[in-house]
């Protein structure tokens, strides 16, 4: 596998002197709690209450690497498994980990474009997958895509027999006759440097084809324990997590709620599939396995919230709810915290290039409402168009870096060139506020923002105002094409009633009550169903401005 080249040698050497990397590997902490307490409840599969031990972890986990070693699965070669928030991704990834192989976690949405792509682009030499799952049949897509993908040599089904061709995962993670023939140190022979590239996670797709960020252990082992685990969230061996966003989809889904808890020797309860319709048994899991924290898209906590009789269930076991992936607007925060009885911590970055910001259980309940503040070893500024820091306060791109950060895009350098510049910034894209105090506050989108006829409008703020109101579910404003004005701004908004939604002069006016300027309302608005997504549950814009071409709203 080509190593990206966004972090250089002497970062690397750098984030080592300082003691933000350690040389640790994911199993090296895992194995560790194994010893301590190998009866200890790692993992949880609420749907079919299945239970997986730290002892029973580490053993399967050895017994898949050494499968995988006989296969010829060997260092750098890439493994991609596609699956809902199952144990098999776990055990899948410290597999490899021991190996020195490459974990490509892919989301069970995609389908065959972007599977394809996926593992076309990253030369995937194994796949493991489910045969079926809630209908679809994957053996399908990998018949279509064979002759295009060379390089796949392994075929891994999971929970089912497998066919002519295959090979069964659960085989795979019970064979442990390689203590016998090899020795226990086998598996210390293949041991990677926790500084090679060795997780990819997957960017959603929203702008263009799924990406594919390269990680270190170091990299990510210093943002979940130092980061997230201790300076945010003040995390012990006593955490038991709820993993309720989509596991495949990286550091939302997998990294906080399912490799945090493990990491300390908690417990991370998943569940295996979310839905808008079930969206109650997030609730009962939490109830039920007395979880202490969650971590879930804005979009679930939203549908949450819109449960009327969550009073009901008992959460009072939870500290905190973890929200990333996209902006949370202070008013549900607020409802959030006052309706779960418990803190709204919030994280700030991105899949390309890891943690800007966290807010921290220490913080103050005005502190919580923004996106936080750097963590430990980040660093983090506000630019002008120029180039130039603003003043605090002011709107301008952020940009960071620090050790938590990507090696950049797997073969891909001109993207690489587009979004790190030579001192190894991480350009965003995204637009936002200093205040006095290092606390960072979200505005919107670079590629977002509208111009309408020489004014900049900032989409996020308008939508930030527009969730206020109470008949408003979610908004997206979106650019629509005007003759005169180059652009004007639409709010396609998901309403409480579409019998009765709320009528565009009262959202205006409450954008006017905010004290933005006139230039900044929508100017033509929509209603819908529900919105164009991607796999990880956000608005997809740009799908939604293509379903809308063909609509002729300049009028």
């Amino acid at each position: 596998m080509r190593q990206p080249d966004s972090l250089t040698e002497d970062g690397v050497k750098q984030f080592r002197q300082q003691g933000y990397w350690q040389g640790r590997l994911f199993v090296d902490l895992i194995d560790s709690h194994a010893t301590v307490a190998p009866d200890k409840i790692a993992i949880i599969e609420a749907s079919t209450q299945t239970r997986l031990s730290y002892q029973q972890l580490r053993d399967q986990t050895k017994n898949l690497a050494a499968s995988l070693v006989r296969l010829g699965i060997g260092k750098s070669d890439v493994v991609s498994i596609q699956a809902p928030n199952w144990p098999e991704l776990v055990i899948c990834h410290l597999a490899l980990n021991r190996i020195g192989a490459v974990f490509l976690p892919l989301h069970h949405g995609f389908r065959e474009a972007d599977i394809k792509h996926l593992l076309e682009h990253t030369n995937a030499k194994a796949f493991i997958y489910p045969g079926t799952y809630k209908g679809f049949d994957y053996r399908v897509i990998l018949e279509n895509i064979k002759d295009q993908l060379p390089d796949l040599q392994k075929k891994v089904v999971m929970r089912e027999n497998p066919l002519e061709g295959e090979l069964s995962f659960e085989a795979l993670a019970s064979d442990s006759s390689w203590v016998e023939q090899f020795g226990d140190d086998f598996l210390e022979e293949h041991r990677p440097d926790s500084a090679e590239s060795r997780h990819i996670m997957v960017s959603s797709g929203t702008t263009s084809k799924p990406k594919c960020a390269v990680y270190c252990d170091d990299a990510t082992i210093f943002k979940i324990v130092q980061q997230y685990g201790k300076f945010a969230c003040h995390l012990t061996s006593d955490d038991i997590a709820a993993a309720i966003a989509p596991a495949g989809t990286g550091a939302t889904g997998y990294s906080f709620p399912v490799m945090a808890p493990l990491l300390f020797g908690g417990t991370s309860v998943l569940l295996e599939h979310w839905s808008s319709k079930t969206a109650k048994t997030a609730l009962d899991l939490i109830e039920t396995y007395r979880c202490t924290y969650a971590v879930m898209i804005p979009t679930q906590l939203i549908k949450l919230l819109n449960i009327e009789n969550i009073e009901d269930y008992d959460l009072t076991c939870l500290r905190f709810i973890t929200t990333a992936g996209a902006k949370l607007l202070p008013d549900t925060a607020l409802e959030a915290e006052r309706r779960f009885s418990c803190m709204i911590q919030n994280l700030y970055g991105t899949t390309d290039a890891g943690v800007a910001t966290l807010t921290s259980v220490d913080d103050s309940p005005q502190q919580r409402l923004t996106e936080g503040r750097p963590p430990p070893g980040q660093e983090l500024r506000i630019i002008d168009s120029d180039g130039r820091l603003v003043k605090s306060n002011e709107a301008g791109e952020i940009c960071w870096r620090g050790p938590n950060q990507s090696y950049g895009f797997f073969n891909a350098p001109e993207e690489n060139e587009k979004i790190w510049d030579d001192d190894g910034w991480y350009h965003s894209g995204d637009i936002g506020t200093l205040d006095d105090s290092g606390y960072l506050t979200i505005v919107g989108r670079k590629k977002d923002m509208i111009i309408r006829g020489g004014q900049n409008i900032h989409p996020g703020q308008i939508e930030e105002i527009m969730y206020r109101h109470r008949k408003v579910v979610e908004v997206a404003v979106i650019p629509v094409s005007h003759e005169v004005l180059g652009e004007i701004a639409c709010a396609v908004i998901l309403p409480t009633s579409l019998e009765s939604p709320p009528s565009l002069n009262e959202l205006n006016q409450s954008i006017l009550d905010e004290g933005l300027p006139v230039w900044s309302q929508p100017e033509r608005v929509l209603f819908v169903k529900d919105f164009p997504r991607n796999p990880g549950g956000k608005v997809d814009k740009r799908a939604l401005i293509c379903k809308l071409s063909s609509l002729d709203l300049s009028g």
